[in-house]
Parts: structure tokens; C-alpha cells; sequence
């Protein structure tokens, strides 16, 4: 951000921006080269190239606060060197902020908590995904829960911010129910608490929704009862659902901030529901045209 503001004049003081970059940069790759990987005196090599790191950057924040009232003068010429110097501001904070977490947690050796965490400073709103399956696969960004009918279309998403399955099973009903007339509803394990059971239970009169954990015997016997084996098994088809939005655009967001996220999400549903919409036109014609053969 400095380089764009300083193009149109030079800032005392950053004649030496290429030597500023290069020096955080390779104190960066160094602290990563240690991190993560091996050797004698691995905890001690790393505190120390740490405390360089961070002093490094250290200068660099102490020296942008110095220019700032000539950076701002400079940028006030155009629309661009203003737009350059609130994201400079942004940037700013957010290396105040990095260096903060890099001291407590390496040289102070604390365990920050996830809610200080920042997983992306340019979509602050991403969160860190783990869904406990096989290969402990780790994904960024933020979940999306799904609902289908029996055709196979969804007709409702949720996005998830800073929510469990746990907290969205109870919203998630309530919002079918205020647009559809629901018979049978079925969850994945995740969603399980007792609450959500109970309340669900007394305004849909099927309720498929796994227990975690040991069962007593009523819960035993309603996990093993036909019907309900049958829902579950039906309940797998949501696999298929959220394989085909990650072929229809969900794997990866490529639009900015969280309202172009929202939107994106909206998209990539409605396109994998048109998709299936011409596959069914599709059948029907091949069947009607069958049909008329055989006649």
C-alpha cells in the first residue's frame, strides 16, 4: 500500500521500501523453514529468529506510524491514494494485531483462543472448519447447511456464521415449516441434542435424528425401529447434494466480503436445482418419446 501511495511522491523515509520488504520476507520464510521443520535445539532456534521476526515488524509498524501524516497528505491528491491509504490503515492493524498473537503464543508460549484467531485478512469472516472426518481434512471458509425434498431439490440453505450443527438444527426447522407443509424430517448425527429433539418432535410428527453417544432402551429401540433405518439410509443422499454444489461452483468462492459470499452460495444452489430441473425434463421427454415409439 505504501509502494502505491509513495509512486506519485516520494515519503521521507521509504526510499528503502525493496530492502523492508525483502528483510520481513526472509525472516518470515525462516520462521516457517524452523516451524515446520526438524533438527537439534528446534524450540530455541525458533524463539530466536521469532524475536527477530517480531522486531523486525516491530520497526516496520513504529515506521509507518511515524509517515502516516505524510502518507495521508501524499494519498489525499486521488481517489486511489485515498482508497490506498484506508487500506493501508486496515493492514496496519492487522500487523499490530499478528505481531500481538505471534508474541504471546511463540515467545510467551500461551494458547490463544479461537475466537482471537484471524484465518484470512482479507475475508475476515472465514472460519476454521474441521468436520472430524478421516484424513482430519481442515477447510476454510464457512459452512453451509442444506435442505432437499424427496425430488432431490433443495429448497432451503443456512449459512453458518460462528454457528454449530447443534445451534442450526432448530432455525433449520423453523424455516421449512414456515414455507412448507413437512410430514418426516431427518438430520445428520451432528445436529443431536435432546432439546432439539423434543422441540422439532412437537411440531413435525417424523423425526429421524441419530443420538451421539450410548442409548438408553426407548432410544435404542427408535434408532432400530424400521421406518426409521429406512429415513436414515435415505438421508445419505445429502452426500450427493454436497458433491454436486461443490461441482456447481461451492468448493471455492472466488467474490469478495461476506455479502458476495452469501449471494455466491445462493447461486451455486439455485444452478445445481436447474440442473436437475433439465434432467428431469430431459427424462420425461426421452419417456414420452418411448412411449409414443411403443404405441
Amino acid at each position: 500500500m505504501i509502494e502505491h501511495i509513495t509512486r506519485e511522491k516520494a515519503v521521507c523515509g521509504w526510499r528503502k521500501l525493496d530492502y523492508w520488504r525483502r528483510s520481513i520476507k526472509n525472516l518470515y520464510n525462516r520462521v516457517n523453514r524452523i516451524a515446520f521443520g526438524g533438527g537439534k535445539n528446534k524450540s530455541e532456534r525458533l524463539l530466536n529468529i521469532t524475536i527477530d521476526y517480531i522486531s523486525k515488524a516491530i520497526e516496520i509498524s513504529k515506521k509507518i506510524k511515524e509517515s502516516k501524516p505524510e502518507l495521508k497528505i501524499v494519498s489525499s491528491g486521488s481517489l486511489l491514494g485515498m482508497l490506498s491509504y484506508n487500506s493501508l490503515e486496515y493492514y496496519e492493524e492487522m500487523l499490530d494485531k499478528h505481531i500481538d498473537l505471534v508474541y504471546r503464543r511463540i515467545i510467551q508460549g500461551e494458547q490463544i483462543p479461537h475466537s482471537e484467531k484471524i484465518f484470512s485478512i482479507f475475508e475476515t469472516y472465514t472460519e476454521w472448519i474441521n468436520k472430524g472426518k478421516a484424513g482430519n481434512k481442515i477447510e476454510l471458509g464457512l459452512k453451509v447447511s442444506i435442505c432437499t425434498d424427496q425430488y432431490g431439490f433443495i429448497v432451503h440453505h443456512r449459512i453458518m456464521e460462528n454457528e454449530h450443527d447443534v445451534e442450526a438444527a432448530v432455525p433449520l426447522a423453523e424455516a421449512l415449516l414456515s414455507k412448507w407443509s413437512v410430514l418426516s424430517i431427518s438430520f445428520d448425527k451432528g445436529y443431536w441434542n435432546k432439546d432439539n429433539y423434543t422441540i422439532i418432535s412437537s411440531k413435525v410428527k417424523n423425526v429421524t435424528m441419530p443420538k451421539k453417544g450410548k442409548l438408553n432402551k426407548e432410544e435404542y429401540a427408535r434408532e432400530h425401529d424400521k421406518d426409521f433405518i429406512k429415513k436414515r439410509r435415505k438421508h445419505s443422499a445429502i452426500e450427493s447434494d454436497i458433491n454436486g454444489l461443490e461441482h456447481h461452483g461451492l468448493d471455492r468462492c472466488p467474490d469478495k466480503g461476506k455479502i458476495n459470499f452469501r449471494r455466491y452460495a445462493a447461486l451455486g444452489v439455485l444452478s445445481l436445482n436447474l440442473h436437475r430441473l433439465g434432467n428431469a425434463l430431459i427424462a420425461e421427454e426421452k419417456k414420452s418419446k418411448r412411449f409414443n415409439k411403443a404405441a
